[in-house]
């Protein structure tokens, strides 16, 4: 196999082409994850348009392209998946099956390590390579709402929409009638959600984590909010009570897949769980836009483990060339879990608690 390196900015119509078949043979062969709107070509462009650092790497056999791989080119030591911080799923799109030799692909790509944190669990040889492993939980719509509710009832919650259905009437009656809107185009409406984003992260993790304050980042958001394609497209869901907006969600999706990104609720309706409100009617009125899928991304809060009826499997670690680079920092890295689980860990925390 040969491999060429372009910036993601040359990415042309005949290479997104192609891309779109490698993507539709991986999901013949089974392959679901390929899906998700993180692996379509669009969303590369979008992330090119915001940095210089994108690249493509381009695998060739005979002259056919039988793989891409979008990713940022850190730096000459170091690379990581395209869209950095803000990627869900990651890794190559290759004819399967497809055995990539890692110190090949590292020499291609002009780096020597490179590091994930979403790549799915079956896809290559990264599984062998990674430090720890997580998943995505996911909705499985096929058939539409009412077979999915019926899957969930047997699977987790037989009571949860009991418990949305008395809020939605809690909420109507006391602010006013609900309305529902799976795709909004309110400029109001997404400057709101990015605002109260920004609020959380603030107030949760902290200023220096709020990704909104990067230009990048709010470049992504807008290109994405304004694409609408059958293959890619942004989506943002608002929930009014009344006049008041209470809850909205702001992600993108491919032809079947809405990847749910970036929720959020206003707190002062807390106690009616309104994001969980949300999140059941995009379930709900989902099939508008032949959605067979909601990915929750990574995580495993306590909606996620309420709504999910199925998960896709992940894996977080490194390659690099030499391999001693990755199994260093791999053993560094366990080597963090162990103390965090300690005691000596557990009074490092409460001292930095009480620092605050």
């Amino acid at each position: 196999m040969k491999f060429r390196l372009i910036s993601a900015k040359e990415l042309d119509a005949p290479l997104s082409a192609r891309w779109a078949e490698l993507r539709s043979q991986n999901l013949r062969s089974q392959s679901p994850i390929y899906n998700s709107p993180y692996y379509a070509p669009a969303f590369t462009s979008i992330i090119a348009n915001a940095r210089d650092d994108a690249r493509i790497l381009v695998g060739e056999d005979a002259g056919i392209i039988v793989g891409v791989w979008p990713f940022h080119a850190l730096s000459s030591f170091r690379a990581v998946s395209i869209g950095d911080f803000l990627a869900d799923y990651q890794g190559p799109i290759c004819e399967a099956p497809l055995d990539l030799r890692i110190a090949d692909v590292l020499s291609a790509m002009q780096c020597r390590y490179f590091t994930f944190n979403h790549m799915p669990s079956d896809l290559g040889k990264f599984n062998q390579y990674a430090w720890t492993q997580s998943q995505s939980h996911i909705l499985d719509l096929t058939g539409g709402f009412d077979a999915y509710a019926q899957r969930l009832t047997e699977k987790r919650d037989a009571s949860l929409f009991k418990k949305v259905a008395t809020n939605e009437r809690k909420l109507s009656k006391k602010f006013g009638e609900l309305r529902f809107e799976l795709q909004s185009t309110s400029a109001a409406d997404f400057a709101a959600l990015i605002a109260g984003k920004r609020d959380q992260f603030q107030r949760t993790v902290g200023v220096e984590h709020d990704i909104f304050r990067l230009d990048w980042v709010r470049q992504v958001m807008d290109e994405i909010r304004a694409a609408n394609t059958p293959d890619f497209a942004g989506m943002l869901s608002t929930l009014y009570a009344g006049d008041t907006l209470i809850a909205a969600h702001f992600g993108m999706r491919s032809s079947k897949v809405l990847h749910y990104w970036f929720p959020w609720y206003h707190t002062d309706f807390a106690e009616y769980s309104p994001g969980l409100v949300l999140l059941a009617q995009c379930a709900r009125h989902a099939a508008q836009t032949a959605i067979t899928t909601i990915d929750l991304g990574r995580g495993d809060q306590a909606y996620k483990l309420r709504f999910a009826t199925g998960a896709h499997q992940l894996c977080e670690g490194a390659v690099s060339s030499p391999a001693i680079l990755s199994k260093v920092q791999a053993g560094l890295y366990h080597g963090k879990q162990m103390l965090k689980a300690s005691s000596l860990g557990q009074h490092l925390r409460k001292l930095r608690q009480a620092a605050k």
